[in-house]
């Protein structure tokens, strides 16, 4: 049976969690678009502190505990013993945990799937899917931001290998498009591009080709 240390609520500086940015082929005017904004804060940034312990997502840090690196389960609560965070480390290392938002809620699960790949899914305060972001050999390839009503805000998937993306999505919170990119021929590694105006007309449309010796992506033709 594994060793069980409980813990209370330890004092670790907030990491912003990051979203990753989109390029200017896709960016509109900032007053095109109104996006909703009202659970995409986090309420408790406070747990995302504990990503640095986790080397499957790009964490570099030791979690210490009483006899050195934490090992086995290990629990810390909020000050009024409610559940904030359970995870297994591995000499300092997370290799599977849950958070707690203070109303019991899940707020995010990480889990190792095999040795190079693993998935991380965060939740809104009133239980829908936040976000989903699968990694392999630490490094995410595939990411979705949702509404809080868990309406797809925003997706993206990056090649395995090369340094570009194979598609790249935002909505509004109609479901009405902002802007899409495609990959369209591998070969020559195009892509299409696609912006639209509120309500999900199309506002612009054309291609683009990444050049790997500049590596950067520029329009190409009409």
């Amino acid at each position: 049976m594994d060793p069980m240390r409980t813990i209370l609520a330890i004092g670790c500086v907030a990491l912003p969690y990051i979203l990753p940015a989109q390029p200017d082929l896709v960016v509109l005017s900032p007053d095109q678009h109104k996006m909703e904004i009202t659970d995409e804060s986090d309420p408790h940034p406070e747990l995302n502190c504990y990503d640095r312990f986790n080397p499957h997502a790009g964490g570099d840090s030791t979690r210490r505990c009483v006899a050195g690196p934490c090992s086995g389960w290990v629990e810390d609560r909020y000050a009024d013993g409610s559940l904030k965070h359970r995870g297994l480390y591995s000499d300092g290392a997370l290799v599977v945990y849950r958070n707690y938002y203070p109303n019991g809620v899940l707020e995010r699960e990480f889990k190792q799937q095999d040795a190079v790949k693993s998935v991380m899914r965060t939740y809104h305060s009133n239980a829908t899917l936040r976000s989903e972001a699968r990694y392999a050999d630490g490094v995410a390839f595939k990411y979705q931001d949702h509404y809080a009503d868990g309406s797809l805000r925003y997706a993206e998937e990056r090649h395995r290998k090369e340094p570009y993306y194979l598609r790249m999505d935002l909505y509004a919170p109609s479901g009405d498009p902002v802007s899409m990119l495609r990959l369209i021929d591998r070969k020559r590694v195009e892509f299409e591009l696609k912006e639209y105006h509120p309500g999900g007309q199309l506002r612009s449309e054309g291609k683009a080709r990444y050049d790997r010796r500049r590596m950067d992506t520029q329009r190409i033709g009409t």
